[in-house]
């Protein structure tokens, strides 16, 4: 007890203090509500005003005709927190998942500034595309994109750990067809 007895204590303190130093940095680098407000309203903002040429030219590839209709629909864009249910799976077709519900936490901007918190695409081996919504546990929709224009694609749910791509779509337009259930505080709060 002489020996370790000191260590002990001197670990305990260490940890104490580092415990300390980083509840002063959550406390100093915590944002006001304003700040908060302004930051949900300048994402908002980009979602409004998309940037397809931008991203085009950042990615060197053409999106798909359909993708660019969405953020033209800024009600169903602005949306968050929605359970999107697919139709019943086909019980003869084992490839199916079983569980029939994909999950959007919230669409991502049409602009390069969103691809920076996303997924590598090409870096994954699944080629060039834009992901535009998001989970909220760091996995992604995305849609490819292609040297010509196209009416549609297939949406791809992205996964990160463990990294896998999974088709849940055939088309974004049968993808956005679905039945959709809002969970957003919002949504409940005025229905």
């Amino acid at each position: 007890m002489e020996a370790f007895g000191p260590l002990v204590a001197a670990v305990i303190l260490l940890f104490a203090i580092l415990g300390a130093r980083r509840l002063l940095h959550q406390i100093r680098n915590r944002k006001s509500p304003e700040e908060l407000r302004a930051a949900r309203d300048s994402f908002r903002n980009r979602l409004v005003h998309p940037n397809a040429s931008e991203v085009e030219q950042g990615i060197g590839a053409y999106l798909p005709q359909r993708l660019l209709r969405l953020y033209e629909d800024h009600q169903t864009i602005l949306t968050e927190q929605i359970e999107i249910r697919r139709p019943e799976p086909d019980p003869n077709n084992f490839t199916e998942p079983k569980n029939p519900a994909e999950w959007v936490e919230a669409f991502l901007p049409l602009d390069l500034e969103s691809q920076k918190y996303s997924l590598d695409l090409p870096a994954q081996g699944w080629g060039k595309g834009f992901c535009f919504a998001t989970d909220g546990e760091g996995n992604f929709y995305w849609i490819p994109a292609n040297a010509t224009r196209a009416t549609d694609a297939p949406v791809f749910f992205a996964h990160t750990d463990p990294v896998a791509n999974e088709q849940v779509a055939q088309t974004l337009e049968d993808f956005l067809s679905w039945p959709r259930t809002i969970h957003a505080p919002e949504a409940e709060a005025s229905e």
